[in-house]
């Protein structure tokens, strides 16, 4: 069972959550890969969300370039996980332009989550956006506070893994 990981972090939160993730699938006897997405033009972290090129590519949905994730195949894994931090309302331009890139491209089962200091059900959204592209997204969570989300977390896990395990099951024909 192999698994990718692949989120954008700029404060680090989404990427705490992402590693944690790793570990519990690790444990799980999941082969996890991890994947940050990097912009070619990466915003500054001071002042970020008065930042005009943050707001302008957020609230336009505009695509923007990111750098090649070295060694990614999606065809190599059985599950996809993406991570992104919700800013304004809205998934990262970041992952917003990853999955536009990759939406022929993925035909592997996909989980999403969501980080954000709001308790909404942003993941939803991130899902429903996934769904329009053509993604298979088989769970998905919002998570506002690590430490308090935890037990959450721990659940999308094993949703994730029972989805894992039940897809390598072998099918039995009835004659």
């Amino acid at each position: 069972m192999r698994a990718a990981i692949i989120y954008y972090s700029k404060t680090g939160r989404t990427k705490q959550v992402a590693l944690y993730v790793r570990k519990k699938l690790a444990e799980l006897s999941v082969q996890t890969s991890t994947y940050e997405i990097k912009q070619v033009r990466e915003y500054s972290r001071w002042l970020l969300f008065l930042n005009p090129r943050v707001i302008y590519d957020t609230l336009s949905s505009r695509l923007i370039e990111i750098k090649k994730l070295p060694g990614f195949n999606p065809e190599y894994f059985d599950i996809l996980i993406l991570g992104t931090p919700i800013w304004i309302g809205r998934v990262t331009p970041a992952i917003r332009s990853f999955v536009w890139k990759y939406k022929d491209k993925i035909t592997k089962p996909t989980a999403c989550f969501t980080t954000s200091s709001l308790r909404r059900n942003y993941a939803l959204k991130f899902k429903a956006m996934l769904e329009s592209l053509g993604y298979k997204v088989i769970a998905y969570i919002s998570i506002s506070n690590f430490n308090r989300d935890r037990n959450a977390i721990d659940h999308f896990i094993r949703e994730v893994f029972d989805h894992l395990k039940a897809s390598r099951q072998p099918i039995h024909h009835t004659s």
